[in-house]
Order: C-alpha cells, then sequence, then structure tokens
C-alpha cells in the first residue's frame, strides 16, 4: 500500500533517528519501535483485507467522532489512526499515534 504522513509528528516517528523521536516526542522506545513496525506492514500490505487477516493489527472501523477512520493497534494502549484515501489507490493516510487510555 501507499502510506501518506498527514502531519510532521507522524512522519517525524517513522523517519528520524529513533533516539530523536523518544526525547521530542515523549513516546517509549518500545511504542515508536513498535509503530514503525506497525507501518511496515501496512507499506508491505497490497490491500487492507489482508491487514484485517493480521490478527494482531485488530483492524477496526471507527465510530462517533472519528467514523470514516480505521485504526491498527501499536500494543494495548496504542493506536494507529488513518483513513484509505482511495481504494483503487490503495492509499492510506496516517493521522495520528493515540493513546486510547
Amino acid at each position: 500500500m501507499i502510506v501518506r504522513f498527514q502531519n510532521k509528528k507522524v512522519l517525524d516517528l517513522y523517519e528520524s533517528d529513533l533516539r530523536v523521536a523518544v526525547s521530542k516526542y515523549k513516546f517509549a522506545k518500545h511504542i515508536i519501535e513498535r509503530y514503525r513496525l506497525r507501518i511496515g506492514q501496512l507499506i508491505d500490505a497490497p490491500d487492507l483485507k489482508t491487514i484485517s487477516q493480521i490478527k494482531s493489527l485488530n483492524l477496526e472501523k471507527l465510530k462517533g467522532e472519528r467514523k470514516g477512520q480505521l485504526s491498527i493497534r501499536v500494543d494495548n494502549q496504542f493506536r494507529i489512526c488513518f483513513f484509505e484515501v482511495a481504494e483503487n489507490e490503495i492509499t492510506v493516510e496516517i493521522l495520528e499515534l493515540i493513546d486510547y487510555h
């Protein structure tokens, strides 16, 4: 899939040096490492159906204020929220890494 990042923070978390990301964004090292792993899984997947078959990702359609968005699990506390830009392009746009607790 093609993955786009909606803002500098989610892009920095993926691309910048791990130590810089930890100090700048105050996430634990293991959270950023898992975030990067999950983004890699999105990039490697040919479509969202493939992502839905990876049970540990827990792909969910969100409701309420986040209707139209999807999320996958980073761990029990954090999720990556995104939306599918175009099904025919299989493009997702990462919105944020969010603490659900």
